[in-house]
């Protein structure tokens, strides 16, 4: 199934149990009173952030989601049973939207998040007993749980991501960079979905990096792409086709820019990476050049983008 990070679900807390009418019929008990229970509560819709679940894309069709109802309330002042939780579990990072509001974010594996919650149980008629009212037959019923829905959000941990025009070399310098399994093919386009690699710096810490196919070829946002995924990125690698001619390629790198400042938070780093070029002969624009296939300028990109990350190289 296709990588989904949208998702729009609705949600619904059990309703509660109602309150039970019932009085004592025991043998030699000629006068029994009221012994209705209460109605158990209904059980709450939660959220829980799950690092099995790698994105969204369950709820193109998991698109309901309702609690178990409350038990009834029976004779012997019987309680009725509290309903159960219903269990929604998305990837860690993913924000929750209601009325295009955000209400709350689940970003560590196990955090919970109560998004409806389950109604209140009715009230037996035992509670209603009084010295001068002994056969009471007023109950409460159960109420409702609440409803509403929900637009789920995945924003991953990337701390880099490779973006730019379509066949301009990200899907390549993704697997030069980081030994990502990633298509790469001399058209455009190959890439539709985002692709992940890890960057290992020298403490053996791992960094996320995505090739996001984001960008169509007049430099504006893919219907089916996924910029959204830039903003938690720190570095931007913008890749650019070196053999553009200087006007055209700056032309080009403008309007990307102004195309990712709709997603990418303002304090990232961006570098300019001019692809299948000697870093020596690297144009003007460029402020890494580098040349995939044979893994030449990749060594100074890294230490640029582990420096532009906050990590020390050795």
């Amino acid at each position: 199934m296709p990588f989904t990070d949208r998702a729009r679900i609705h949600v619904e807390g059990g309703r509660g149990g109602d309150g039970g009418l019932s009085f004592r019929r025991e043998a030699r008990v000629p006068k029994g009173g009221p012994d209705g229970g209460n109605g158990g509560r209904g059980g709450d819709v939660v959220v829980i952030a799950d690092d099995q679940v790698v994105d969204l894309s369950r709820f193109r069709h998991a698109v309901h989601h309702k609690a178990g109802a409350g038990a009834n309330g029976e004779r012997r002042v019987r309680h009725g049973h509290n309903g159960a939780d219903a269990e929604v579990r998305v990837p860690p990072g993913t924000r929750i939207v209601r009325d295009d509001t955000v209400i709350a974010e689940v970003r560590t594996p196990g955090e919970r998040v109560v998004v409806a919650r389950g109604g209140n149980g009715g009230i037996g008629n035992r509670v209603f007993r009084s010295s001068t009212h002994r056969t009471p037959r007023e109950t409460v019923p159960g109420a409702p749980g609440e409803g509403t829905w929900l637009t789920l959000e995945l924003r991953l941990p990337i701390e880099a991501a490779i973006v730019g025009l379509p066949n301009s070399g990200k899907s390549a310098l993704l697997v030069a960079l980081t030994g990502a399994a990633a298509v790469v093919a001399p058209y455009p386009h190959s890439t539709r979905e985002p692709t992940f690699g890890p960057l290992v710096d020298d403490d053996l810490e791992i960094h996320l990096v995505a090739d996001l196919p984001g960008v169509d070829a007049n430099a504006q946002p893919r219907p089916d792409g996924f910029l959204t995924q830039c903003e938690r990125a720190r570095v931007i690698l913008h890749c650019v086709d070196a053999t553009l001619e200087d006007p055209a390629a700056r032309a080009r790198i403008a309007a990307v820019d102004a195309t990712l400042g709709q997603f990418a938070s303002p304090e990232a780093r961006r570098i300019v990476v001019a692809t299948s070029v000697e870093p020596s002969r690297a144009p003007s624009w460029a402020d890494y050049g580098v040349d995939s296939e044979s893994g030449q300028g990749i060594a100074a990109l890294r230490e640029g983008v582990l420096g532009a990350l906050g990590v020390g190289v050795q």
